[in-house]
């Protein structure tokens, strides 16, 4: 897997992009599968930035690798503050968008766009790892 490590800033952003879009290039992808790649990215991305790190700067690291069956493996990974999105309920969409609480929306959005997902807490790291299939788009 290959990565790049980048403190956890907004600024940091279109170079992370850069560097998943460059390991996704040789597969060929839609311009769909492309879309989704980099919404997964940016939500997973901005969270971090905004909510790993509320007193001190921190890094994020992204990791990506192409597996086998055109298969896209991303991994993102801070030393912030513990989070597990994976426990977060899902939203009720049935309620008025002003009656919903703040929140959720992302890793909704993620759980729905991404072919696997799993946390990982470690070494004082949180990993988010998920995964795209190039495959039968």
């Amino acid at each position: 897997m290959e990565t790049l490590r980048l403190p956890a800033t907004m600024e940091s952003l279109e170079s992370f992009r850069l560097f998943v879009l460059e390991r996704l290039h040789p597969l060929e992808p839609t311009a769909e599968m492309v879309f989704k790649v980099e919404l997964v990215l940016e939500e997973v991305l901005t969270n971090v930035i905004h909510y790993a790190y509320p007193e001190t700067p921190g890094e994020v690291e992204v990791g990506v690798a192409l597996e086998p069956r055109r298969k896209l493996s991303v991994r993102v990974k801070d030393w912030g503050v513990p989070f597990n999105p994976l426990e977060r309920p899902d939203p009720n969409l049935s309620e008025e968008v002003s009656e919903r609480p703040v929140g959720g929306l992302g890793i909704h959005l993620i759980r729905h766009l991404v072919a696997e997902l799993a946390y990982q807490w470690r070494e004082g790291a949180n990993t988010l790892a998920f995964s795209f299939m190039l495959q039968g788009e």
